[in-house]
């Protein structure tokens, strides 16, 4: 017999991004389900309504030169984009993972409130730091992450079916790790919310710097 017609490899589920190669991911189908019961507490009934496809997917960089999506909160091949998360650490590539979502009935399209987040990644390999900190004379940074997000909100109909949804909470959050203090922890425009340095008997110091900045979300020109 010969093989299956069954998939092999890693889908782009929200397209193809220059210098990132996927690695894998998933779509899931979830339906909110209703019971009405009967006098001695049994199902009688049941309704299956609001049907919702989540998406993720992850990619790892290939390439000095690559594209991140732009924007947050725009639709991205059919898909709510809600989440874009970077991780960058010494040694390896770094990894993308994206996340979205969209429904069977009243669909997102590209008109609900986003954002241009102006990230960007300008080495394939090795540690980045988000925040623009710097590392003076003693220090390196060898861990940075960061991840763009939106909320989001649905309203469902008097059927329980989807009926519109809106993004907000536009915002980006990064953790940077350092060899060493750094002289500045992060550039203007971030807020700094924890900076711990620690120390080790086997090991050297480092230091951990979290930041956050909000987001002006508005509706596509």
């Amino acid at each position: 017999m010969a093989d299956k017609d069954i998939d092999f490899g890693a889908s782009e589920r929200f397209g193809a991004f220059t210098g990132w190669e996927a690695q894998g991911g998933d779509s899931a189908v979830n339906k909110t389900r209703a019971v009405a019961l009967d006098n001695m507490g049994d199902e009688a009934a049941s309704d299956l309504h609001d049907a919702r496809t989540e998406v993720t997917c992850r990619y790892q960089c290939n390439n000095n030169t690559n594209t991140i999506p732009a924007t947050i909160g725009a639709v991205v091949e059919s898909l709510d984009l809600t989440s874009i998360e970077i991780s960058t650490a010494e040694g390896r590539a770094a990894e993308m993972s994206l996340a979205g979502h969209n429904h069977t009935n009243n669909a997102h399209a590209d008109t609900l409130r986003q954002a241009a987040h102006g990230i960007t990644l300008a080495k394939a390999f090795g540690a980045t730091d988000f925040m623009g900190g710097t590392a003076g004379d003693n220090a390196s940074c060898i861990e940075g992450s960061i991840n763009i997000s939106v909320e989001h909100v649905d309203q469902n109909d008097a059927d329980g079916d989807h009926l519109v949804g809106e993004n907000y909470g536009g915002k980006i959050e990064a953790r940077s790790t350092w060899a060493g203090v750094p002289s500045v922890p992060a550039v203007a425009g971030w807020d700094v919310t924890v900076v711990t340095t620690t120390d080790e008997n086997t090991g050297f110091q480092k230091t951990v710097v979290t930041g956050v900045k909000a987001l002006a979300l508005a509706e596509p020109a």
